[in-house]
């Protein structure tokens, strides 16, 4: 259940606007939530469609979040809401049309997981066919959710403008993403803009404080900005533990050769470290250490940007280790300068 007072003090602005419409009923048939991706952009998505079919709104609009129309939008077992999210429902592929009924009616259906999930134009025809077959059992408003829209392909894509220039009487989209210069711009056109605020770091500390017991640990992926789903995913296989104790012990030994060689023939050997993703939590590690010795010298400004720089090129593509080592021999070069 989403703590309401928190979030309507952590955005308000996008409360604001939604609150009005909300209790004015001028609901638009399209929505897009902004902004950098954390746990409040899909909490307020899934509130804010709550409340479009929530009979016990409160003095602001929003959904009561225990009647049993908001309960079983919380739990996807209504036909008349489509919630497409990693590790949702409807992230099987296929999921039949006897699979839906089977978990509306028994909630037996279990969901699957795909780590290279993306929005595809399958999915958006599953929608549409979705609420084509609602449509004839049920009167009320029928809502979907799309999160992390930047992922969509352009298929998925072109699939969804055809389905939002002809807008239907009851249907309202939410459409989530944290990168909005990657949608197409006719499809943000077509969608009302609600902002959405950074997370702040006392409010992903306070987040991951509840899924890890280890102060450090969520200091580190605060500051790095790593949110809940995002953590999860690195805690599948406790990789991210292995990967700091060895950002720690290379931190103090940076200056050396030997240092470089252990990362190549220690951690970095095993398969499972040596992705972008792994590469990228070891050097936000590293850049954690570097701020905890509180330093302002030269020598640990350019350790910084040698860092930034580093977590920067991971979003090009290029071989991973081969930017670790780069990033390796740059700061043992800064070291030897000062010596």
């Amino acid at each position: 259940m989403v703590d309401k007072k928190k979030l309507k003090e952590r955005q308000p602005v996008a409360w604001k606007i939604l609150s009005n419409a909300l209790k004015s009923g001028r609901i638009s048939h399209a929505y897009m939530f902004y902004g950098q991706k954390g746990p409040d952009q899909s909490r307020l998505a899934l509130l804010f469609a709550q409340s479009l079919l929530c009979q016990h709104r409160d003095e602001d609009g929003f959904a009561c979040q225990t009647c049993d129309s908001c309960r079983q939008m919380a739990e996807e077992s209504t036909p008349d809401f489509f919630w497409l999210h990693p590790g949702g429902l409807r992230t099987r592929k296929p999921l039949s049309r006897k699979e839906l009924d089977a978990w509306w009616k028994t909630q037996t259906v279990q969901a699957v997981e795909n780590k290279s999930w993306r929005l595809k134009k399958e999915d958006i025809l599953r929608l549409q066919e979705t609420f084509a077959y609602s449509a004839a059992t049920t009167a009320r408003r029928q809502i979907y959710i799309l999160e992390q829209y930047e992922l969509a392909t352009p298929s998925a894509s072109n699939t969804l403008l055809k389905f939002l220039e002809e807008p239907k009487d009851n249907l309202t989209g939410i459409l989530c993403t944290s990168a909005i210069n990657m949608i197409l711009p006719t499809i943000v056109s077509r969608c009302q803009l609600i902002p959405l605020r950074p997370p702040g770091k006392a409010a992903l500390e306070a987040e991951l404080g509840e899924l890890i017991d280890d102060e450090e640990m969520v200091a580190i992926l605060a500051r790095a900005g790593y949110d809940v789903p995002k953590t999860s995913e690195l805690l599948e296989d406790q990789a991210i533990f292995e990967l700091r104790a060895a950002a720690k012990d290379y931190w103090g030994l940076r200056q050396s050769h030997g240092a470089l060689v252990g990362l190549e023939l220690g951690v970095f050997a095993k398969g499972k470290f040596g992705t972008r993703e792994g590469v990228a939590f070891f050097l936000n590690c590293l850049l954690y250490f570097l701020e905890q010795e509180k330093r302002t010298d030269l020598p640990s400004i350019r350790e910084r940007e040698i860092l930034l720089e580093g977590i920067d090129a991971l979003r090009m593509p290029l071989d991973p280790l081969l930017l670790m080592e780069r990033v390796a021999c740059d700061l043992r070069k800064v070291g030897r300068a000062v010596r």
